[in-house]
């Protein structure tokens, strides 16, 4: 008895070192790839810089309850993210320097913990080793490292998503194995959603309500109860938690805004995208089933096969819980008109791990006909997105990048290749592993090589940060002191709002007439389609041309020539 006793606990130290082992990998591994391009990349329009905008605000007049971009009240998503962005700066920065580096960090660190997050939470109902690897493919995927670089909500709520579907998925455990669920679990999770309701609404608790449901039809089809299964989330003691962590800002928000927030946040921007298209961001029907083979490169070499294998293992509960995430919410996702590549970004760790599951499991598997054709589909649909993945890469280096296409790009581009075809000859010789780990190492060296090798040095992309420094150039900036505000006319891009200052005016051709004859030194910036308007407005007005940038505004899909005048 005593050697068994000795025996067990000698196992479970050796579990926890291989656990610790695994979680200092991943953490590592995260590391490495969410700083690409956060501190190079200038302020990215329209979103992030709307968000950086905002915090600055709240931080210059001291109100954390109200959000508002310039003059105008910004009722979108909740106060939560700002609130990480304005900590972030007051630690590592000031309101005054501008620099979205500083406001990325929140970002950053949410990348790396929803990696360790789907490491650690998912180890028990999936295996350590499906969950490690989960865990490894989802920071390589390029919509995932994407989002852990800018300074935006999605990293953020995709950390809560993973942390309270974490604390599901040991409810959904524990219920199946019939033992005591008790009150912490179901505790944890319900504070997972209330932090995802802060930082971005209703996504959290859709996806997490979507997944009870789901997993209540499967344990229907099992001969289980769902309706215990329910009642173990604990969902009264749920409701009061969430008003606790939700309720005081909703009603001093509600309070300040005479109940504005809630009707612009729910009506027109979380229920409006899903009845109609806002901002021209439409797509195609099964717009995100087209698209993920590419924000999920080269990894997405592996869903045919994690299809298929789900398919003939839906009665395992590890199965069972990674499609009762993915697929109801993909599905309202796709059914919703308003549609962005990084909207089904909270379903990717789902995904990841039904390919970790599928992979682990070929080699304990006969190779079949099934397997060897969700092989070559994958293949086929993989060969297919890195030819898109490397037009794209000489595109952009042809169109924006002032020495065209260098060795640089030839070196990328001849890297991923390799690194990518290995990855699915492995996956041909049924190498599992080698094959994942060699696919993320694909996804990481894209993220470098895309979001800090080329995205920083597009200087026709970047004609904000440009025009700022241009008036630091000349001292005529106006977050210098003592100098005045900048009139822009046509581009009014959030980014040079960022960059200018909040008083930054925008105005039209009377306006800008009445600013440059108040007094010499007024400053502003016109664009080309309203460079005549501007002109005729200000013909009796002494005006001297300080420069003109020309670009491209990627968030019209134009090119764009900015005139700078200046008073005399």
């Amino acid at each position: 008895m005593t050697n068994q006793i000795a025996g067990q606990i000698e196992r479970k130290k050796a579990m926890g070192t291989t656990r610790a082992k695994a979680m200092l990998i991943l953490f590592l591994w995260a590391l490495l790839i969410v700083p690409a391009g956060s501190f190079s990349i200038p302020p990215l329009d329209r979103d992030e810089s709307r968000f950086m905008q905002a915090t600055v605000q709240m931080l210059d007049s001291g109100d954390f309850i109200s959000i508002r971009f310039q003059d105008d009240e910004r009722n979108k998503k909740p106060a939560g993210i700002y609130w990480l962005q304005a900590a972030s700066v007051s630690v590592f920065s000031d309101a005054d320097a501008r620099a979205p580096w500083a406001f990325r960090v929140p970002s950053m660190a949410a990348g790396v913990l929803s990696v360790l997050f789907l490491g650690l939470f998912f180890s028990r109902l999936i295996g350590p080793g499906a969950a490690f690897w989960g865990a490894f493919l989802l920071a390589a995927a390029p919509t995932f490292a994407g989002e852990a670089t800018i300074a935006k909500t999605d990293a953020a709520l995709t950390t809560c998503v993973i942390a309270a579907q974490g604390a599901l998925a040991v409810i959904f455990r524990r219920y199946v194995a019939r033992e005591e669920i008790g009150w912490r679990v179901p505790v944890l999770f319900w504070i997972a959603l209330g932090a995802g309701i802060l930082i971005k609404g209703p996504i959290a608790l859709m996806i997490s309500v979507l997944t009870i449901a789901a997993l209540g039809l499967w344990l229907l089809s099992t001969g289980r109860n769902p309706f215990r299964f329910g009642l173990a989330h604990r969902p009264f003691t749920g409701l009061a938690i969430l008003a606790l962590i939700v309720g005081p800002w909703a009603v001093a928000i509600g309070l300040a805004t005479e109940g504005r927030f809630f009707t612009e946040a729910l009506g027109d921007d979380a229920f409006g995208k899903f009845a109609e298209v806002q901002e021209s961001h439409d797509g195609s029907f099964l717009y995100y089933l087209k698209t993920v083979w590419l924000f999920f490169w080269p990894a997405a070499l592996f869903i045919p096969l994690a299809l298929w294998h789900a398919v003939r293992r839906w009665r395992d509960p590890a199965v069972a819980f990674c499609l009762a995430w993915l697929i109801p919410s993909w599905i309202v996702f796709e059914i919703a008109s308003t549609k962005l590549t990084h909207y089904t970004l909270p379903l990717y760790p789902a995904l990841a791990l039904l390919i970790a599951l599928s992979m682990l499991d070929l080699r304990a598997c006969a190779s079949g006909i099934g397997e060897r054709l969700m092989r070559g589909l994958g293949i086929l649909t993989w060969a297919g997105a890195t030819i898109v993945v490397g037009a794209v890469l000489i595109w952009l280096a042809m169109s924006f990048d002032d020495h065209g296409l260098t060795g640089f790009h030839v070196t990328l581009l001849a890297l991923l290749g390799m690194i990518a075809t290995s990855a699915a000859a492995l996956l041909i010789f049924r190498r599992p592993a080698a094959a994942m780990a060699t696919a993320s190492l694909a996804g990481a060296v894209l993220a470098w090589g895309l979001f800090e090798g080329m995205l920083p040095r597009l200087e026709a992309l970047h004609l904000s940060p440009r025009a700022s420094q241009l008036l630091d150039d000349l001292d005529l900036h106006p977050r210098l002191d003592g100098a005045p505000p900048v009139a822009l006319y046509g581009y009014n891009e959030p980014s040079l709002v960022f960059l200018l200052g909040t008083d930054t005016i925008h105005a039209e051709a009377e306006g800008m007439a009445a600013w440059m004859a108040a007094a010499p030194g007024h400053v502003a910036i016109v664009d080309e389609e309203n460079r005549e308007a501007f002109l005729a407005a200000t013909q009796q007005i002494r005006l001297s041309i300080i420069a003109t940038l020309d670009g491209f505004n990627y968030s019209n899909n134009k090119a764009a020539t900015l005139t700078v005048y200046i008073s005399e």
